[in-house]
């Protein structure tokens, strides 16, 4: 027969075990939350890369491409012929500049549809973030519903320990031991591959990192094609007018 010593005993190996599995508990959370700022700031970095080279290094290297095809037609244009053979030998070539420029534009667009395709994948994957986000907070309102309804109870005079007994303390001292022990396990589990998650975190952030260099190193490229286009305008211009 169960006495209420060893229920007493019990008790306090439980609380041992509930105080360990607090302190697992809240530094997962701590971990997770740590975890979270992380994937967050590699995603504004992610963003800023792509602002940088799409918005940035995109754009300006697409107005050189312009630039330099206007220097072409321009140049061609100038050209002065005596015969139909260099007259079409010219117009010909004119025509060649206008299809590498729309060959090289078709080969453009086919890549912003990958990325685009990409995107919509990637929008519809933090479309499937916020719905389990909406769940899980949906489960908490839930349980702190269902709390405040056992407090409420609590405040009316339901818990009465004086219909207690040492069968019915034991029982409930047995299911808490188990919890206990399931929610370390958990515990234990989270711990690890929150552990596992923060190396992929890291491995990221170096790709963002070196993704950032090649975007600036990209930039200064860009930089230098457009100065030596500028270069070529000028002589174009003279070439124009002599």
């Amino acid at each position: 027969m169960v006495t209420a010593a060893q229920n007493k005993k019990n008790i306090k190996k439980n609380r041992r075990t509930i105080f360990e599995v607090e302190g697992k508990v809240t530094a997962n959370k701590s971990k997770a939350y740590a975890s979270r700022s992380i994937i967050e700031e590699n995603r504004a970095l992610i963003l800023k890369n792509y602002t940088a080279a799409f918005m940035g290094n995109r754009q300006l290297a697409n107005q050189n491409t312009d630039d330099i095809f206007r220097n072409r037609q321009a140049l061609l244009s100038s050209i002065e012929t005596s015969s139909d053979v260099e007259e079409n030998f010219v117009a010909s070539m004119i025509n060649e500049a206008n299809l590498d420029f729309l060959e090289h534009r078709a080969a453009l667009n086919a890549a912003v549809l990958s990325a685009n395709d990409k995107m919509i994948a990637v929008n519809a994957m933090l479309i499937e973030i916020n719905d389990a986000i909406m769940a899980a907070n949906e489960g908490i309102v839930k349980f702190n519903a269902k709390e405040i309804a056992k407090n409420t109870q609590i405040l009316n005079g339901s818990l009465k320990p004086k219909s207690a007994t040492p069968a019915k303390n034991a029982a409930r001292v047995k299911k808490n031991a188990a919890r206990g022990t399931a929610i370390g396990k958990a515990a234990a589990a989270n711990s690890k591959k929150m552990d596992t998650l923060t190396s992929s975190m890291q491995a990221n952030r170096k790709r963002i990192e070196k993704n950032a260099e090649k975007i600036m190193q990209r930039r200064a490229d860009i930089v230098k094609n457009s100065s030596n286009i500028s270069k070529n305008q000028e002589r174009v211009a003279k070439a124009i007018t002599s």
